[in-house]
């Protein structure tokens, strides 16, 4: 049985499909056995048709909860944590920056607002642009 480190989980929204070397992926003829790291890059969810991009470990070093523990930590240190700050949803695949949290993985600091991230920022998960976004 493949460790939850070996286990990709798409990040989608209403999608959450499982990557499992295990079980490969028979609507995409992937043999069992297959790591994560050795799909082809043109391999997609099929479930949701997301990129490999979309996908994140279970467990380990790049899962989500390894992230958001750092940036939940990292918010948590900061002075004047406690206020709250706008949130903005991507309208292509419903994705919400959070800007108390930020993009640590991308480089992203907590408690940076949607306000001063860069013109060139792009959807974690679908690679929309930063236009895309709607304060919720």
């Amino acid at each position: 049985m493949a460790s939850p480190e070996e286990m990709y989980q798409c990040q989608t929204v209403n999608c959450g499909y499982v990557y499992d070397p295990d079980r490969g992926d028979r609507k995409g003829k992937i043999a069992k056995g297959t790591q994560f790291k050795d799909l082809p890059d043109d391999w997609r969810c099929p479930v949701c048709g997301a990129t490999k991009k979309a996908f994140r470990p279970l467990a380990g070093p790049g899962s989500v909860h390894a992230e958001n523990a750092k940036a939940q930590e990292a918010f948590e240190q900061s002075p004047g944590s406690k206020s709250k700050m706008q949130k903005y949803r991507c309208n292509i695949c419903g994705y919400v920056y959070d800007p108390e949290v930020g993009e640590p993985a991308a480089g992203i600091a907590p408690g940076t607002s949607y306000e001063d991230l860069p013109d060139s920022y792009e959807c974690p998960v679908c690679g929309a642009a930063k236009d895309d976004f709607t304060a919720i």
